[in-house]
C-alpha cells in the first residue's frame, strides 16, 4: 500500500509492531504557556532484525516569539495595528489563532511589516478580524534530535548506513540522515538525495506523524521538550491516508478526538470497508477503527474491524508522542481539533 498523503497545510472550510512507549509528562503552571517533557523510546533491532520501526509526533511546541490582537484581514493578510515588529523577522515562523470561532486554526507566515503578517494560506474566510494570536517558529529535526544528534541516532556516511527519519512530502516521504563520515558533504542532517545541504531546519509540523527506522540493535530514549498549546490545535485530513499525531500532550480517546457520534464528521459505515479508518499500529500489528453507523448488527459507535459490537469510543487509542493514521477513504478534506484541557 503507498500510504502518503499532500503537504500539511491549512485547509480552509470554504463553501465547498508497539512502535514505541511514552514515560513521562511533566508540566508547571507559568505565565506562558505550561512548559514540559514526552520521552518517547525509540526502538532498536534487538539483534533481531535489520531494522526496527517507530512511529512518533511531537506534541510540545516552542514558546511564542509575539502575541497580540487582530485589528484588520485582507487576502492573506493579517494586521495587528499595535505591533512594532522588525520585518521579515517571523518569516517562516507560523501565527496562532487562540480566540474565537476558529481557535486553534493556523498558517504559514511568508513574510512580515512592523504590523502585518503575510501568510501563505488565506485565513480570511475563518477570521471576524477581532481575534487574538500567538506566533511561533516551527520545531524542527535540529529541535526533536539535536543540531548535532544528540539524541544518539546512528549516523553514517549515506542513508543506507545510519538510522532514518521519514517525513511526509508531496509526493510521499523524504528520507533524512545524519552524516557523520564520508568524504564528500560534510557533517550534520542530511536527506538522502543530497549529501551536502543541511537539514536541520526541516519542519516536523504540529499534528504530523513521523517514522524513525534504526538499524541499531539498542532501544534509544529520545527527549521531547516544549510548550503545550493553552487553547485548541486544529489540524489537516486530507483524502487518502493522513500520518498523524497529538498537537497537544494527552491521551487521545476517539471519543474526545471525533465526538461520541462522530461530530467530526469522518465517514462511517456498516463495517471498516465501507468506512473512514483510524489505523494505530501496536505489538501485534495494526489495530484499525472505524464509525459503525449502519447495518443490522452491532448498534452504533466507534468499533474495531473485527469487533462490530464492542464500544471502543473510550478507549485511548494513541499516547502522547505516538502516531496513527487516519485513511480518508473519498470524503472531502477537513479541519480535525483537538481541544486542549487546560
Amino acid at each position: 500500500i503507498n500510504m502518503m498523503n499532500t503537504s500539511q497545510k491549512l485547509i480552509a472550510l470554504l463553501s465547498g509492531a508497539a512502535l514505541l512507549s511514552v514515560s513521562s509528562l511533566a508540566a508547571q503552571t507559568a505565565t506562558t504557556d505550561p512548559v514540559g517533557y514526552v520521552s518517547v523510546t525509540v526502538n532498536g533491532t534487538g539483534g533481531v532484525a535489520s531494522e526496527a520501526f517507530t512511529y512518533m509526533g511531537v506534541p510540545l511546541h516552542k514558546a511564542s516569539d509575539a502575541a497580540g490582537a487582530i485589528t484588520g484581514t485582507g487576502a492573506n493578510t493579517i494586521t495587528a495595528s499595535a505591533a512594532a515588529w522588525t520585518v521579515d523577522a517571523y518569516a517562516g515562523s507560523y501565527i496562532l489563532i487562540t480566540s474565537g470561532t476558529n481557535e486553534g486554526v493556523s498558517a504559514t507566515i511568508s513574510s512580515n511589516t512592523a504590523t502585518e503578517l503575510t501568510t501563505v494560506e488565506d485565513l480570511t474566510s475563518l477570521l471576524a478580524g477581532d481575534e487574538s494570536f500567538s506566533i511561533h517558529a516551527y520545531t524542527t529535526i535540529a529541535d526533536v534530535f539535536g543540531a548535532a544528534n544528540e539524541a544518539g541516532l546512528g549516523g553514517g556516511a549515506s542513508s543506507s548506513a545510519a538510522d532514518t527519519i521519514l517525513i511526509q512530502s508531496a509526493s510521499g516521504f523524504t528520507t533524512y540522515y545524519f552524516k557523520d563520515s564520508g568524504f564528500i558533504g560534510g557533517t550534520g542532517w542530511r536527506s538522502s538525495t543530497d549529501a551536502a545541504t543541511d537539514q536541520s531546519a526541516t519542519t516536523i509540523s504540529f499534528g504530523e506523524g513521523v517514522i524513525i527506522v534504526r538499524k541499531q540493535s539498542a532501544d534509544l530514549d529520545v527527549v521531547l521538550t516544549g510548550s503545550v498549546f493553552s487553547g485548541d490545535a486544529i489540524s489537516p485530513v486530507e483524502a487518502g491516508f493522513n500520518w498523524k499525531a497529538a498537537s497537544i500532550p494527552v491521551d487521545l480517546t476517539l471519543n474526545g478526538l471525533f465526538g461520541p457520534a462522530n461530530e467530526a464528521g469522518i465517514d462511517g459505515g456498516a463495517s471498516s470497508a465501507a468506512a473512514d479508518n483510524i489505523i494505530v499500529p501496536t505489538p501485534g500489528g495494526l489495530v484499525t477503527y472505524y464509525y459503525k453507523d449502519s447495518g443490522f448488527i452491532g448498534g452504533t459507535g466507534w468499533r474495531t474491524s473485527t469487533d462490530a459490537s464492542a464500544d471502543q469510543g473510550a478507549t485511548v487509542f494513541v499516547q502522547p508522542g505516538q502516531m496513527f493514521l487516519i485513511n480518508r477513504s473519498g470524503g472531502a478534506a477537513f479541519n480535525l481539533t483537538e481541544v486542549s484541557p487546560l
